[in-house]
């Protein structure tokens, strides 16, 4: 998730507020694609061989480790070749019932990351803490519970498949320095807001996004949109311009359906639509927009409910840090050292109240 642009703290979210210009060296850039395109490429290549030179070698030392299967290999593929995968009916029936009916409970009764939000990150509110849900629901684009890994542990194994690391280890090249995992719900508006038009998630570093949808995925409740092959820079890839750079207030300064449909018309957007326990793999570097619902304000809309799990990479001003996700110290210990790679843990007490070095 990428928070840019303008929030949505306001009631009526139908309406759109200016979106912040891009910077006038950038929107400059972006004026010339092969330029651009070079500039990109020269930012990736710092990240992933330099900044992120012990990951890298972390990964090269023991190949056997990431040696992969041939499912796990045909989405490495794909995921190489389009910048998306999709593994149709990844979680059993069973346990996505169980963890979304927990999820629920939890988003009704406001047990949420309470900083996590468009709004919050866009200095239109402090926090969302306080703000009754179905005014959330109304002024808020998604939501994100509070400590998911301890609160509804059956996220556990989900999240740290191996099956679904190596695909993603693999196709970075690296050990990923930051792996934070979320159970978000992104409410169905009016309009098309924030992430739900299309972008790119960024630039300079790789972004890799895992969703395991705990709802349908269809018309009626956002499904997400992925042009193939714009995740690798060339220069027709670059030659789509934000809102914000040609200083359109419109799709909150995304990118407009027209203006990606100039270079790749709609019939070769991949529509990723499928059933409940599915999982879809994208590299946010390519051009996506999601949820994604058709028809906006049509009364059979619903809301996407899905975990959802941000990979990055290394960027040049900043590093990342390495305490993400909550867990247990029973929950770290039941990792395996693969896994314990990707934890990038911060214990609390466990169920005994034991304190975890």
């Amino acid at each position: 998730m990428k928070f840019t642009g303008t929030s949505v703290m306001r009631e009526d979210v139908a309406g759109s507020q200016p979106a912040q210009r891009t910077a006038w060296p950038v929107r400059t850039l972006r004026k010339h694609p092969y330029l651009y395109s070079a500039v990109c490429k020269a930012r990736l290549t710092y990240s992933r061989r330099i900044a992120a030179a012990k990951e890298r070698t972390l990964y090269r030392r023991d190949h056997a480790r990431w040696t992969m299967s041939p499912f796990e290999k045909g989405h490495y593929v794909r995921l190489k070749t389009e910048g998306f995968t999709l593994i149709d009916n990844f979680v059993p029936s069973a346990i996505v019932s169980a963890i979304f009916a927990k999820a629920d409970q939890m988003f009704t009764n406001l047990r949420l990351d309470f900083q996590f939000g468009y709004s919050v990150q866009n200095n239109q509110r402090k926090s969302l803490a306080g703000i009754p849900y179905e005014q959330l629901r109304r002024t808020e684009k998604v939501i994100s519970l509070n400590e998911p890994l301890v609160q509804i542990p059956e996220c556990l194994p989900i999240a740290f498949d191996e099956r679904l690391l190596k695909i993603v280890t693999n196709f970075l090249g690296y050990v990923p320095p930051s792996y934070q995992v979320t159970v978000v719900r992104d409410f169905a508006h009016n309009r098309p807001l924030e992430s739900s038009n299309f972008h790119k998630d960024n630039d300079e570093a790789d972004s890799v996004q895992i969703f395991a949808y705990l709802v349908d995925i269809n018309d009626d409740c956002g499904h997400l949109v992925y042009v193939p092959r714009t995740n690798h820079y060339d220069p027709h890839s670059c030659r789509p311009r934000l809102n914000r750079d040609l200083g359109i207030a419109a799709n909150d300064g995304r990118y407009s359906d027209e203006e990606i449909a100039r270079y790749y018309p709609p019939e070769t957007w991949a529509r990723l639509r499928t059933r409940c326990g599915s999982v879809a793999i994208i590299h946010g570097n390519g051009i996506h927009k999601g949820p994604c619902w058709p028809y906006p304000g049509r009364k059979t809309n619903r809301d996407r409910t899905a975990i959802k799990i941000d990979i990055n990479g290394y960027k040049m001003r900043s590093r990342i840090g390495p305490r993400n996700n909550v867990m247990t110290a029973d929950q770290f210990s039941s990792l395996n050292d693969l896994q314990k790679l990707f934890a990038h843990a911060n214990i609390r007490e466990d169920s005994a109240g034991r304190k975890a070095a």
